[in-house]
C-alpha cells in the first residue's frame, strides 16, 4: 500500500481593504469632479445615464457606492472610460499605505515604573495597522510592566543601545547593543535595566495590542 504523503496546503496572504465609506468617498468625489468639469448637471447626468438622481448625488456625497453597472452607466454617459472614475480610489489606497513620522511626532508616549521605563509609539492608527512598532526606553534600575497578550501574538526586540534582562516565561535573556529576541508574546514577559546606563530598545509586535 502506497504511504500516504501530506501536502501542505498553501498559506493566503492577509489582504487589508480600503474602508468602504473610505471608498464611497474617492470615487464620490472623483464622479464629481468629472461631471462639474464637463459642466453636466445631475438632472442631465441622470436622463443620459438612466440612473436616478438622487442616486447619483448620494454617491457623490460618500453616502452610498453603487453598483458595477451603475458606474458602468455614469462612466458611458460622461463619455470616460469606468477605470477614470475608480483612480480616485486607488490614489487614496496609495496614500493610507504609507505613514511616515517625523521624530518629533511621537505623541503618544507612555511612561511607567516612576518614570523609570516608558513606551513611544513610532507610528499613528497602531489598531488598523497589521504590526505595531514601539521605542522603549528604561532608566537603570527601571523595568516595564509585565505583559501577556493574547495567544498568536509575536513580538520581536532589537536593542540599540545599553543592556536588558528580557525575562519570557521563566527564563532570562541577556541582551546587549545589537541583541535581538523574538518570542511568543502570549508568553508572560518583561524588560530590566539592571545596568548603569540607559537602555533602548525596539519593539514590534504583531497583530498590534494595547
Amino acid at each position: 500500500m502506497p504511504s500516504m504523503t501530506h501536502v501542505r496546503e498553501p498559506r493566503m496572504r492577509k489582504v487589508t481593504h480600503m474602508p468602504l465609506d473610505q471608498a464611497a468617498r474617492s470615487l464620490g468625489a472623483r464622479l464629481q469632479a468629472i461631471r462639474k468639469a464637463q459642466r453636466v448637471t445631475l438632472v442631465e447626468l441622470a436622463k443620459g445615464a438612466g440612473v436616478d438622481a438622487a442616486t447619483i448625488s448620494r454617491i457623490e456625497n460618500g453616502q452610498m457606492t453603487g453598483t458595477l453597472e451603475c458606474h458602468l452607466r455614469l462612466a458611458t454617459a460622461l463619455g470616460v472610460k469606468i477605470t477614470e472614475l475608480y483612480a480616485g480610489i486607488e490614489a487614496a489606497r496609495t496614500k493610507d499605505a504609507v505613514t511616515m513620522q517625523e521624530s518629533s511626532q511621537h505623541a503618544e508616549v507612555y511612561v511607567h515604573d516612576a518614570g523609570k521605563s516608558s513606551m513611544s509609539m513610532l507610528t499613528t492608527d497602531v489598531l488598523k495597522k497589521q504590526m505595531m512598532p514601539v521605542l522603549i526606553t528604561i532608566e537603570p534600575g527601571g523595568q516595564t510592566h509585565q505583559e501577556e497578550a493574547k495567544v498568536g501574538t509575536e513580538k520581536f526586540l532589537y536593542v540599540l543601545d545599553g543592556a536588558l534582562e528580557a525575562k519570557v516565561g521563566s527564563t532570562t535573556h541577556l541582551l546587549k547593543k545589537g541583541s535581538s529576541l523574538y518570542f511568543d508574546a502570549s508568553i508572560a514577559h518583561a524588560l530590566k535595566n539592571t545596568g548603569t546606563r540607559t537602555a533602548t530598545c525596539l519593539s514590534v509586535v504583531t497583530p498590534p495590542v494595547l
